[in-house]
C-alpha cells in the first residue's frame, strides 16, 4: 500500500521526529511511503488565496503518488490548515481514507472526529497502529476494533481504548530522515536531532505530558530509555548518510536518569568527536552531570525558566523550581563551557507587569546565549489551558496561529494584546541592553505595537508587512551584545 503522510507545520527548530517514525513503520511494514511538508511554502502569495501555493503543491503529490492512505500529524497550532488540505484531497480522492494523529487528536478526539474530511483519528503512539491499520486494510478486513484507533463507519463512530505504550523502544525502526529535504536536517539548530527516550514525568500545567500521564495510566511505563547500542547504531546511520556537524537530543530532560547519563557520557566520546546540544530541567543538572556531558561533546544546553516569578512558576505552572536552583543550574553550566538557552513565557494567568519583568530580570542575571520567549497559549488538554478557556480567554483561534511566538491568542484580564505582542518581540533587547537603553527599547517597543497582533483573518498584503517587520525585529537580534551562538528564527 502507498501511504502519503502529511507534516502541516514549520520545519525551524527541529525535525518532526514523531512524522519520520511513522513513516519508518510503515516502511518497515513492507509498505511505501512519501512526506508532504508545508516549509517550502511559508511565503505565501500577496494577493488571493494565501494558501493557493501549498493547496496546488499538495494536490500535484498527491496526484502524483495515489496513496491508498493519508496520515496527517497533527498539533493544536495547525489544525487549521490540516483540515484544509484534508478536504482538498476528499474533494478529489473520496476513496482514500484520512487519518489525523498526534498531540490534538488524543487531546480533543471529538473534536477532531466531527470534521468531514478526516475517516480515523490514532490516539496516542502510532508505530504499532498504523502498522496494524494497513495490514488489516490490505487484507481486507475489518478495521473499526483496532487499539488506538477511532474509526467513522456507516454514520458510526467506533471508539477503541488506547493501545499500551511501546515499552521495548528498541525495537522501533529508526526514524526515515531520507523522506526530507536534506537543508530540514540542519534546521535552526545546526543539528540533526535524536532522542534516546520517551516520555516525561512532570506534571506542569500548561503541558499537554500531564494529559498523556493520566490516560495512559495502567498501560505500561511512561518514562521508556533507549540502550546504548541501539542509539548509538542511529548515529552511526546518520553520519554515514548525512555526514552532520552537531547532533541535538531533543528529549524533554535529558539528564533526568544519572544513570543512564553517565554510561551515554562515558562512551559517546570513545566513539564521536561531534559536538552536541541537548535540554533539560534546572532541577536535573549538578556540577557531576554538567562535567560528564561537557567531557562527553555537549557545547550547548536549553533550560526551561519560563517565569522569573517563583510564585508564578511553582503555583501557577507547578514547576517546582526555586530561583536559586534556575541561577545555580546556568552558573554551573558557564563554569563548565556549556552554553545555555532559556525557555520563557509571558501573559500566563495571574501574571501582572511586577511578574513579567521578574522574567526578564532573572534572564539578565542569566545572560543565556539563547532566549527564546513565548506568549502563553491556552491548549486543550492542559490544566492552566482548560482553566482559561473556561474562562473565556481565548480570542483569536489557536489553529490560526502557526507561528506561535509571536501571536496573540488570548485576553488577558491584566495586558492588552499589544502590551504582550511588543515585550514578546522584545523581550531579548530588555535583557540584553542596559537600563540606560530603556527609553529607546520602550519606543520602539510602541511603534512595533501598532501592528496587528494575530494574523487571524488578515489579508495576504497586512499579514505579509507583519511579518516583514516582524523579521526586522527578529534579525536585529543579531546586533545585540552577547548575542550567542544560535540565534532564534520564529
Amino acid at each position: 500500500m502507498k501511504v502519503l503522510l502529511v507534516y502541516p507545520g514549520y520545519i525551524v527548530r527541529e525535525q518532526p521526529l514523531n512524522i519520520l517514525y511513522i513513516a519508518a513503520a510503515v516502511k518497515a511494514s513492507g509498505h511505501q511511503t512519501r512526506i508532504f511538508e508545508i516549509t517550502p511554502y511559508r511565503k505565501r502569495p500577496l494577493w488571493g488565496d494565501q494558501y493557493a501555493v501549498i493547496k496546488n503543491e499538495f494536490l500535484k503529490a498527491v496526484r502524483d503518488f495515489q496513496p491508498d492512505l493519508a496520515g496527517f500529524s497533527v498539533m493544536s497550532v495547525n489544525t487549521k490548515i490540516s483540515f484544509m488540505l484534508a478536504t482538498l484531497l476528499k474533494e478529489e480522492f473520496p476513496r482514500v481514507p484520512v487519518v489525523f494523529g498526534g498531540i490534538h487528536p488524543t487531546v480533543a478526539p471529538e473534536e477532531t472526529i466531527r470534521e468531514k474530511s478526516v475517516d480515523i483519528i490514532c490516539r496516542g503512539e502510532g508505530e504499532e497502529t498504523i502498522t496494524e491499520l494497513l495490514e488489516t486494510m490490505e487484507a481486507g478486513g475489518d478495521i473499526t476494533g483496532i487499539q488506538g484507533l477511532w474509526v467513522k463507519k456507516e454514520d458510526k463512530i467506533h471508539k477503541n481504548p488506547l493501545r499500551p505504550l511501546i515499552q521495548n523502544i528498541n525495537n522501533l525502526p529508526f526514524p526515515d530522515r531520507a523522506l526530507l529535504r536534506q537543508s530540514r536536517l540542519n534546521a535552526e539548530l545546526y543539528g540533526v536531532n535524536v532522542v534516546t527516550s520517551r516520555g516525561c514525568p512532570f506534571p506542569c500545567s500548561y503541558c499537554q505530558n500531564k494529559f498523556l500521564m493520566d490516560i495512559y495510566k495502567g498501560k505500561g511505563a511512561f518514562v521508556r530509555y533507549r540502550n546504548l547500542d541501539n542509539i548509538f547504531s542511529e548515529l552511526d546511520e546518520i553520519i554515514k548518510t548525512f555526514h552532520p556537524s552537531r547532533f541535538s537530543f531533543s528529549d524533554e530532560s535529558f539528564t533526568l536518569n544519572k544513570d543512564h547519563l553517565r554510561a551515554f557520557c562515558k562512551e559517546y566520546p570513545k566513539r564521536y568527536s561531534i559536538p552536541f546540544l541537548c535540554q533539560t530541567r534546572p532541577d536535573l543538572v549538578d556540577e557531576e552531570s554538567l562535567r560528564l556531558l561537557r567531557n562527553a561533546g555537549c557545547d550547548f544546553m536549553n533550560m526551561a525558566i519560563e517565569a522569573g516569578n517563583p510564585r508564578i512558576r511553582n503555583q501557577i505552572l507547578k514547576r517546582n523550581i526555586s530561583t536559586s536552583k534556575i541561577i545555580e543550574a546556568f552558573r554551573l553550566a558557564r563554569k563548565f563551557g556549556i552554553r545555555t538557552g532559556s525557555f520563557n513565557m509571558i501573559g500566563l494567568p495571574d501574571e501582572d507587569m511586577d511578574t513579567m519583568w521578574d522574567t526578564i530580570n532573572l534572564n539578565r542575571i542569566l545572560q543565556p546565549e539563547r532566549i527564546m520567549c513565548t506568549i502563553f497559549m491556552p491548549f486543550q488538554g492542559t490544566e492552566l489551558g482548560e482553566r482559561c478557556l473556561a474562562d473565556n480567554w481565548l480570542i483569536s483561534p489557536i489553529d490560526d496561529s502557526e507561528v506561535y511566538y509571536s501571536y496573540v491568542s488570548i485576553k488577558h484580564p491584566r495586558f492588552s494584546g499589544k502590551t504582550l505582542f511588543g515585550y514578546q518581540g522584545f523581550f531579548d533587547y530588555y535583557v540584553r541592553l542596559s537600563p540606560t537603553w530603556y527609553p529607546l527599547i520602550h519606543a520602539l517597543r510602541y511603534i512595533y505595537e501598532l501592528l496587528p497582533v494575530s494574523t487571524h483573518h488578515l489579508p495576504p498584503l497586512v499579514r505579509a508587512g507583519r511579518e516583514y517587520v516582524i523579521d526586522l525585529v527578529y534579525r536585529a537580534k543579531g546586533y545585540l551584545p552577547g548575542k550567542g551562538f544560535f540565534m532564534k528564527t520564529r
